[in-house]
């Protein structure tokens, strides 16, 4: 074993309570990796042990039991709900248990409750929807009836069950109440063999949480007011916890550092030492859910938002355990953290849904070749109406790893391969082919590898994406493929060399949509026209005012790297949303908020463009009414095209040939890379 992460490494006391490393794995189980059965299905029992083995000291299971989240469409349905009032489901809770204390990790269960019916925080508390303009709720309408299935789904709007007069602030009876069904519902999982609890308390989504922060507590009594009230109630939560199950038993918190007109992080510091005692762990996140969960918007490379909670936290001498999380992935980061006494854990979610061997690289000391995560939020689902199921971008095992025994052969006869094109399905695939004991070559008739990830070099907020391009040419400078730059392989070419198979990774090409005057007779664009791959590196040559059509992700994304280049910018779209097949997490926290801060993008829904001419676009807008924009250039987006045509001729030459990637028709790079390892394991 490596000693280069022996901080990472290194136990921790809490109590009589060793846990084996400082990693903690929060409450992130891969959106609907749960089937429809009602007790753990194989891919989640498979997917919570890996964690454990992959070096986690504490794995954190949802409270997943008797929900109602199943029911209907949307985001919300991907929690699992298992039956506790089958006596039978205990024995597979413990087996599950089980199979994580074999690799020395503790279980904890993440829970909480809702107010009891007609109480909250304070008098008068509102129990409906928040106030928001004209604007703001057309669009929140037209998100939740995407979600909930279409324009004629029912909404789910209206205060909930019970609380249909005033909202009463709750008194010590509720809480007494509150907290013994906290506790009973504990004592379910306790008796199951889980090491502790986390309680949520964070974003200003929970009951706790609302109590904790000044933005939503509004009392006047001993339990608002400054923090030393604020935490009375959560405080008593945790402490009735440990007097009913012991001291031997964690205690984690996960609470916002800050909050905007909310939490500061003295507030944070100062709860803290009032929770010495009574938390064991301080689980510290950012102030709303979708900042919770990082992009290339709202993060940089190297500098996570809540490491700055815990370092606050420890230089106040707090005697309370800080586990920040929220983008923290990068080894030598981490171990930096641990050894500089910035922090005593580190929570996780993605970085162990990205690399299935994460803990092994952390083990030998291989930082350099974790899979680096993209950040792009697909592991909560695809697009607002799914398909719900469960993916990574950057993992194909992500939703299959549990059924790969039967999938994948165990071991291969060693076939010299060729790769032909060096984009991300090709070198992933070259990868996996390599690793499998096959000979390799990997063809590009460029001087560049990357394929359409090179236009990640341009954007500011495409620096995940820059990242995991780059991983992937060091890995392949790593191994043992033979990688040909400025060679474009022939048919001959293959024949000749006598490889058993060939993968075909041609990528594709943007094409343009059908718009009248945008192509000449010769049919090519017009002068003025670009497609949306091209402007990437050559902004410069576009003039001051362009007009993009199509408001899909990348129409989208292309315009935002215009704006942020100076370039004043009009997006048309005949959708009614943009980047419509974005997920929930990655549109609120990269789109919505980040275009609405370029005051030199405007964005125009419902707009159908009907012609092009020489610096101009014309389009109706919703109404049927006609509008022409006057511009310098204009950027159009009309899908991409396969190159199939220029693929099919290798089949011919080889035993095994098969297509991936983009050159199939996959369109990005979860897909590109979950087809590059299909084809690599069927050879």
């Amino acid at each position: 074993m490596s000693r280069k992460y022996k901080h990472i490494l290194s136990p921790l006391k809490i109590g009589n309570v060793v846990l084996k490393s400082r990693l903690l794995s929060a409450n992130a189980l891969p959106h609907f990796l749960q089937g429809p059965e009602l007790y753990p299905s194989d891919a989640v029992v498979d997917y919570l042990v890996g964690i454990a083995k992959n070096g986690a000291a504490i794995v954190t299971i949802g409270d997943w039991t008797n929900l109602k989240q199943r029911e209907g469409f949307g985001d919300g349905c991907h929690f699992p709900m298992w039956d506790t009032r089958d006596p039978a489901l205990e024995n597979a809770m413990t087996l599950m248990v089980d199979q994580i204390h074999f690799y020395g990790a503790k279980v904890i269960g993440a829970t909480h409750l809702n107010a009891p019916a007609g109480y909250g925080v304070y008098d008068g508390e509102p129990s409906g929807m928040p106030m928001m303009s004209p604007e703001e709720m057309e669009e929140m309408m037209e998100d939740m009836q995407e979600m909930m299935g279409g324009d004629g789904a029912p909404m789910p709007f209206g205060p909930p069950p019970g609380h249909d007069g005033p909202i009463k602030a709750m008194g010590i009876e509720q809480m007494e109440q509150y907290i013994k069904e906290l506790v009973d519902k504990m004592r379910y999982y306790k008796g199951v063999g889980y090491d502790g609890a986390s309680i949520h308390a964070s974003y200003g989504a929970t009951l706790l949480s609302k109590f904790l922060s000044p933005k939503y507590n509004k009392r006047t009594d001993e339990f608002g007011g400054p923090m030393a009230n604020r935490s009375k109630f959560p405080i008593m939560v945790a402490k009735a916890m440990k007097e009913a199950f012991g001291q031997d038993f964690i205690v984690e918190m996960q609470v916002s550092g800050e909050e905007d007109d909310g939490l500061t992080v003295e507030d944070i510091v100062e709860f803290a030492k009032l929770a010495e005692g009574y938390i064991d762990i301080l689980q510290l996140r950012a102030g709303d859910g979708d900042l919770a969960h990082p992009t290339g918007f709202n993060s940089q490379p190297h500098d996570p938002l809540t490491i700055r909670f815990a370092e606050a936290i420890r230089k106040s001498g707090a005697k309370i355990i800080t586990a920040p999380i929220g983008g923290f992935q990068d080894l030598d980061d981490i171990e930096e953290y641990i050894a500089s006494g910035k922090t005593d854990m580190i929570g996780f979610g993605r970085a162990f849904i990205c690399d299935s061997d994460y803990g092994q690289k952390i083990l030998d000391g291989r930082g350099e070749d974790v899979v680096p995560c993209v950040r792009c939020n697909r592991c909560h689902g695809l697009g607002m109406q799914g398909p719900w199921k469960s993916v990574c971008t950057v993992n194909p095992l992500v939703g299959i790893q549990h059924k790969l025994n039967a999938l994948v052969p165990a071991s291969t006869t060693p076939k010299k391969v060729a790769v032909i094109g060096g984009g991300c399905a090709g070198m992933r695939c070259a990868l996996y082919l390599t690793e499998r004991g096959h000979q390799v070559t990997l063809f590009e008739k460029s001087d560049k590898l990357g394929g359409q990830l090179l236009h990640a070099d341009y954007s500011s907020f495409k620096w995940p994406l820059r990242d995991y391009k780059d991983y992937l040419i060091a890995q392949l400078r790593k191994s043992a493929v033979d990688v040909k730059m400025n060679t474009e392989a022939t048919p001959a070419m293959i024949a000749e060399g006598e490889y058993d198979a060939v993968i075909a990774a041609l990528g594709a090409t943007p094409k343009f949509p059908p718009i009248p005057g945008l192509m000449n007779a010769e049919g090519s664009p017009i002068p003025g026209v670009y497609d949306p791959i091209e402007v990437y590196g050559r902004e410069q040559e576009l003039g001051k005012n362009v007009v993009v059509i199509g408001g899909g992700e990348i129409g989208m994304e292309t315009a935002m790297y215009l704006a942020e280049n100076g370039h004043d910018v009009t997006i048309l779209s005949r959708q009614k949303k943009f980047a419509a097949e974005a997920d929930r997490v990655h549109y609120y926290s990269m789109f919505a908020d980040a275009w609405k801060k370029m005051p030199n993008l405007t964005p125009i829904k419902r707009a159908t463009t009907t012609a092009v001419a020489p610096g101009e676009v014309i389009y109706t807008d919703k109404n049927g009414e006609s509008h022409t924009l006057s511009c310098d250039s204009i950027v159009a987006c009309g899908g991409m095209q396969a190159a199939q045509d220029e693929a099919l001729p290798f089949a011919d030459v080889v035993d095994t040939f098969i297509i991936i990637g983009d050159n199939e028709g996959s369109g990005n790079v979860m897909t590109a890379t979950r087809s590059a390892y299909a084809a690599a394991m069927r050879i």
